[in-house]
């Protein structure tokens, strides 16, 4: 189990639960977060506070095979979980108008214990 992290240059950079915070929307902005998930598992990822939109999928590598498609409940359904495919980056799209500091992690508890989970803060 890999934790989370950020992507710098496409290559996964591992981030802690200690780590600074790296995610850190201004009250009321819309953004649209990209999952990668370099691991061979599939993650069902929650984000704390808000609802979002899941707005597509593509694999990590050109030449693999194609993305997993949104599936009919993920479609014009707001969501505060979705499932993060091996080998893909899962796009969701949120507006983030609650102030204050909350988390988003992996839903598997195994993963929660492992540290698979990092803050964010909305607002300054």
């Amino acid at each position: 189990h890999a934790p989370p992290g950020t992507v710098d240059g496409g290559e996964g950079v591992t981030l802690n639960w200690r780590d600074a915070i790296t995610e850190n929307p201004a009250v009321g902005a819309t953004e649209v977060w990209e999952m990668y998930n370099f691991t061979e598992d599939a993650h069902p990822i929650h984000i704390h506070e808000v609802q979002f939109e899941v707005i597509g999928r593509e694999t990590l590598e050109e030449e693999n095979e194609p993305a997993q498609p949104l599936q009919p409940w993920e479609i014009g359904a707001r969501k505060d979980t979705v499932i993060a495919y091996p080998e893909e980056i899962t796009r969701v799209k949120a507006t983030y108008d609650r102030p204050g500091l909350f988390v988003w992690h992996c839903h598997i508890v195994e993963h929660e214990d492992h540290e698979m989970m990092r803050p964010y803060r909305i607002g300054p």
